[in-house]
C-alpha cells in the first residue's frame, strides 16, 4: 500500500459519520438557478455557499443572518465527496424574505422566494 493509499481511509473514517446527499437537484425559474440536494433524511438542503451565489449575496451576509438566527450549517459530503456546509432549503427562502423585506433584495432574491415558497407549498401536498 502507498503513502497515498494510507492516508485515504483516515480521511473517509473521518467523513463515516457525517450525512451524505442521495440525490442532485437542478432547480430554474426565469434567471433564478440553485443547485439543491436531497440527503439521506430525506429532507432538502443548499450550501451556504449557494444561498449566497445563486442571488449575487456574499458568504459574510449569509454567515451573520443564520448567526443572528441561530442556525448553524451541518456538515455533509457532496457527491464529489467534498464536504460543505448546508442548510434546509427553507432557511435559504427565510434569508431571501428577510433581503427583500428589508430592501436589500434584487431580482434573484424575488425569483428565488417566489418559486420556492411555491415548491415547498408543493411539496407539502
Amino acid at each position: 500500500m502507498t503513502e497515498e493509499n494510507q492516508s485515504h481511509p483516515k480521511k473517509s473514517q473521518q467523513n463515516s459519520d457525517l450525512p451524505y446527499t442521495t440525490e442532485r437537484i437542478k432547480m430554474k425559474y426565469k434567471i433564478f438557478k440553485l443547485i439543491a440536494y436531497k440527503l439521506v433524511n430525506g429532507q432538502t438542503a443548499i450550501t451556504t455557499r449557494q444561498m449566497a451565489i445563486s442571488v449575487c449575496k456574499t458568504a459574510n451576509i449569509v454567515e451573520r443572518f443564520l448567526e443572528r438566527r441561530g442556525v448553524s450549517p451541518i456538515k455533509v459530503i457532496l457527491p464529489n465527496h467534498l464536504v460543505a456546509d448546508m442548510i434546509p432549503l427553507s432557511i435559504a427562502v427565510d434569508f431571501w424574505k428577510y433581503l427583500n423585506n428589508s430592501g436589500r433584495g434584487n431580482t434573484l432574491t424575488k425569483l428565488g422566494q417566489k418559486y420556492l415558497d411555491q415548491s415547498i407549498v408543493d411539496s407539502s401536498k
